[in-house]
């Protein structure tokens, strides 16, 4: 008899130890970046607060973030396990109360306001797995449940939110959510810690002692084909530390990468490799923890395992009509030994595309992939191509994957973890996080991008996988230029990239800019001051001193600065109120004049446009400057500025 209870005590123990394996498995997701190629069969899915009927109203009411209602309290998630919540997002959180009730117990494990998930209070929703940035709120850290989990929201009314949860396969448990669970394996959270804030490499956990090392060094001149790798027999590449200069900016996307495992027909990737390496627009923009750059060096953590050989190369497309520059090359190639499981792990993969004004009616296609595999990143570049807003970012992202809609986002910002484009401090400017981030962000030329990159949130699918983003609000009619990058895993995959072309390596540009006054950086010159009041009201008295005497006539009261508009020639307008009174102004580009005086001789009731003359915008010469006779006192009400490319 005690032999019995003592092997059922070890059968108890041994599942118990499964239980947390399966949990600390989840938590090294997040930090090994060799992870990545394996295959996994869970079905992962996303609650969200999108618009059912495909309107815009995504979280502005309410009406579509909650399942049902229990005693006036808004239940967003009902699921049954086991199964783990992967990522929860919110650019709207509160301090009403967010319940989670595990394995249909009556007293919730998590009770806490909902900002708390995000604001780094409360262990071990920490920095950096939770957080906030470029508008969006986010946390990573795994809620795991082993039979079911409710979660419940008591507050005035929720809004915009998504959660992403995998439910696991029947063979597989898991311990649900306790702070102990955490604890026990806190040394992983710490290990996640080092590699998210970038003080340890990702590609080097869990493998430090079979990396071996080639050192790269070689001149890329227009036209030729220079080899970065070349093995023939099973292994695997872990890293890239690439030093190209300068090579890569500014420049058109005329340096392709290319990338084939196993002598295949098909390159495993085959796109630019500035697009590889996240730049925007010409400019290096994305540092995450696994792909981008530092300085002027370009960096590649994901893995790419291969069977028997393996062939990269860099391919510089010349062109006859554009002066192009040698591009030296030189870094590290990090690899090991350890060739692919073809059972339990995929290729690596890239799907490129641009389209340049798409169909109307018709959502932009990021990825379009045939095959079994799993899904590990997206970067989206946007370009308007109409004046004003980039009201085409309100597009939602879309995830089909075996043929049934899995998820349904809220907004383009919205998938990379941001919110709230073109609101100050929110998503309107480039900044990079560990695995999602935005890539730019400029009102004044229609331009946006960002980047994400899935750990433990990876998609995987059986036989096809289908990311696409509305370019558009509701009706889809707007002109955009996208350009974007899929990222994936698997074997044998069929999809299509774009190919090169002139047209498809060179950069698309809107015709006309409409710049508001108030969205431009502006500095305001001696004795000048400014209000807002429909527009913006410059004032500049009066003053005879040393400091309006260098200046003959003309003297600045405003400058404004053009960053964000591409390099070139412009007519320029100015759309203005003229003020009874308000004496004579003008416009220059730094020392040299844009317009006649113009002559303010009347109090208007209306807005007028009137055109100023010709700039050129250059690398060193980016501004515009508002000037005023010097011995004036001058009222000047400004409300845009239109840039015509010639």
């Amino acid at each position: 008899m005690y032999r019995k209870i003592f092997l059922s005590c070890i059968a108890v123990a041994l599942i118990q130890t499964g239980y947390s394996q399966q949990f600390r498995k989840e938590l090294e997701n997040l930090c090994i970046a060799g992870e990545l190629p394996a295959y996994r069969s869970d079905a992962i899915e996303q609650l969200s607060s999108y618009d059912r009927i495909g309107g815009n109203d995504d979280g502005f009411s309410g009406k579509y973030s909650y399942l049902r209602m229990e005693n006036n309290e808004y239940v967003i998630a009902d699921l049954k396990g086991p199964g783990l919540i992967n990522r929860i997002w919110t650019p709207t959180p509160s301090n009403d109360t967010i319940r989670f009730y595990f394995d249909g117990e009556k007293i919730p494990r998590i009770n806490m306001p909902f900002i708390d998930l995000f604001s780094g209070k409360i262990y071990p929703f920490q920095f950096p797995l939770c957080g906030n940035e470029v508008g969006g709120y986010f946390c990573y850290a795994p809620v795991s449940y082993s039979k079911s989990l409710k979660i419940v929201y008591k507050g005035s009314g929720l809004k915009f939110h998504q959660i992403q949860f995998r439910t696991l396969s029947p063979d597989k448990k898991i311990e649900s959510f306790s702070i102990d669970l955490y604890k026990k394996n806190q040394n992983i959270l710490d290990r996640i810690t080092s590699v998210w804030k970038r003080e340890v490499k990702a590609f080097e956990i869990g493998q430090e002692d079979k990396i071996l090392s080639e050192n790269i060094n070689f001149v890329l001149k227009p036209g030729q084909t220079g080899k970065l790798f070349s093995m023939n027999r099973g292994g695997r590449i872990v890293g890239l530390e690439l030093n190209l200069g300068d090579g890569l900016v500014s420049r058109y996307r005329d340096i392709w990468f290319t990338a084939n495992w196993d002598k295949t027909a098909n390159n495993a990737i085959d796109m630019p490799l500035a697009d590889f390496f996240g730049y925007a627009f010409g400019n290096q923009s994305m540092h995450s923890m696994l792909l981008g750059t530092n300085g002027s060096t370009h960096y590649s953590y994901l893995p790419m395992p291969f069977d028997n050989s393996a062939d990269l190369k860099f391919e510089y497309k010349q062109r006859l009509d554009t002066a192009q520059k040698d591009i030296v090359v030189s870094g590290t190639i990090y690899y090991t030994l350890q060739k692919r499981n073809p059972a339990g792990e995929g290729k690596f993969y890239t799907q490129w595309r641009r389209e340049i004004r798409p169909e109307k009616g018709k959502p932009y296609c990021i990825a379009n992939i045939k095959g079994r595999g799993h899904y590990i990143g997206t970067i989206l570049i946007a370009q308007g191509l109409e004046e004003g807003m980039t009201l085409y970012w309100e597009g939602d992202d879309c995830s089909v994957a075996d043929d049934k809609m899995i998820m349904h986002g809220t907004g383009s910002e919205d998938y990379f973890n941001g919110g709230w484009y073109a609101v100050m401090d929110r998503w309107d400017r480039g900044v990079s996080m560990p695995v999602h981030g935005a890539l730019i962000y400029d009102l004044k030329t229609a331009k946006t991008g960002g980047y994400r990159f899935m750990l433990s949130d990876k998609i995987n699918f059986d036989n096809d996988y289908t990311l696409t983003i509305e370019h558009g609000p509701e009706n889809n009619e707007l002109d955009v230029d996208y350009s974007s990058v899929a990222f994936f895993y698997g074997d044998d995959m069929t999809f299509e990239n774009t190919t090169y072309s002139k047209e498809i390596a060179s950069p698309s540009y809107p015709h006309r800019h409409i710049l508001m006054a108030q969205e431009l950086t502006t500095r305001l010159y001696w004795f000048t001051s400014i209000s807002f009041n429909d527009g913006m009201e410059f004032y500049s008295r009066r003053e005879d001193s040393w400091m309006t005497n260098i200046d003959f006539d003309a003297v600045p009261m405003a400058r404004f600065e053009l960053e964000g508009l591409d390099k070139g020639k412009y007519k320029c307008h100015v759309v203005c109120k003229k003020q009874k009174g308000g004496n004579d102004f003008c416009f220059w580009q730094r020392t040299k004049p844009v317009s006649n005086w113009i002559v303010q001789d009347e109090d208007a009731s209306e807005q007028e446009t009137i055109y100023l003359g010709i700039i050129e915008i250059t690398e060193q010469i980016n501004t515009i400057t508002l000037r005023k006779r010097k011995l004036d006192n001058t009222k000047v009400k400004l409300y845009n500025f239109i840039f015509e490319r010639i």
